[in-house]
């Protein structure tokens, strides 16, 4: 029995050591967690904004681990995948990866040096305030998000109408031509003859 408390402690503590200090956020989790558009109570975050196919986001994974260890207790030290969550890479324009920004008190600070450990500890540590700050953009409405998109399939419109002015008149053609076969074939299949009766002589 004493072996076994022996192994079981053991394996609770490499579980504990391996545990990650690295945030994984969401765009569901990042408002709520980071707070960094309403006032950021939760303290600063170092948040590495990146894509799984990336080079350069594999190789500073585990630099980001090290901060992380370096930084527990004072900054907060996340990751989001911009795959999988595209909203937050939209709401703060991320372009290329690894992008890496620091928040602090509603301001955002974009890290533009090198990726190592020593260097993103003194950035969090105080080093951002000599970057370029912006306000933290806020989270989307279902309104700004409806007028992005319903923006987008404007530009589109006009860009085809701009360059195949006859592609908008056979589009809507086909349509019409479609839908119309359509209904004709549904119609022929789901209508049931109609029963007459016969008068008896």
């Amino acid at each position: 029995m004493p072996a076994f408390r022996s192994l079981l402690l053991l394996l609770s503590m490499a579980l504990l050591c391996a545990a990650s200090n690295v945030v994984d956020l969401t765009s569901d989790s990042f408002e709520h967690l980071t707070q960094a558009s309403t006032g950021a109570t939760t303290g600063d975050w170092l948040v590495g904004f990146y894509a799984p196919w990336c080079g350069h986001c594999k190789s500073l994974a585990p630099v980001f681990e090290q901060v992380a260890d370096e930084l527990k207790g004072t900054v907060n030290v996340a990751k989001v995948d911009v795959t999988a969550n595209a909203p937050l890479g939209q709401r703060f324009a991320i372009k290329g990866f690894p992008t890496i920004l620091f928040f602090h008190e509603g301001s955002m600070y974009e890290y533009e040096s090198a990726r190592t450990k020593e260097a993103l500890v003194a950035f969090a540590e105080g080093g951002f305030a000599s970057a370029a700050n912006t306000p933290v953009p806020g989270v989307p409405s279902v309104v700004d998000t409806i007028t992005k998109e319903l923006d987008v399939v404007r530009r589109d419109v006009v860009q085809l109408l701009g360059t195949k002015k006859n592609a908008i008149v056979a589009i809507f053609a086909s349509g019409l031509t479609i839908g119309l076969l359509l209904g004709c074939f549904c119609n022929c299949f789901t209508s049931r003859p109609i029963a007459t009766k016969q008068k008896r002589n």
